[in-house]
């Protein structure tokens, strides 16, 4: 990922708020930028090189509750609302009181 990509995917997917202790786990993190590179046709790099990149960021993440988050930061945009659609269990219809169809809506609209 060249440094250009690395601005662009920040430009276009992560908010930073600094008055909150919430932030995104490296796992959610590189699925936002998997997320990122499929609507833009980009090749992803290995986990391990996003992690390298997000170093040389100064992006550094913080232990909390014996996960290791990446403080302030919050998902948006495009990559956002696909990570999130993708991300929600395929739950068959009879196992739940909601259809599908409306938790996937309700998912968007969280991050929208």
């Amino acid at each position: 990922m060249t440094d250009t990509q690395f601005g662009s995917f920040i430009r276009d997917c992560v908010v930073f708020e600094d008055d909150t202790e919430n932030g995104l786990d490296f796992d959610t993190f590189y699925g936002l930028y998997i997320s990122w590179c499929v609507l833009g046709r980009k090749i992803p790099i290995p986990d391990s090189a996003f992690k390298t990149a997000l170093e040389l960021e100064g992006l550094k993440p913080i232990k909390e509750n014996g996960r290791r988050i990446y403080a302030g930061m919050s998902m948006v945009g495009p990559a956002a609302r696909d990570y999130v659609v993708n991300s929600v269990p395929m739950w068959n219809e009879t196992a739940l009181d909601l259809p599908v169809a409306e938790i996937r809506q309700q998912a968007v609209a969280s991050i929208a």
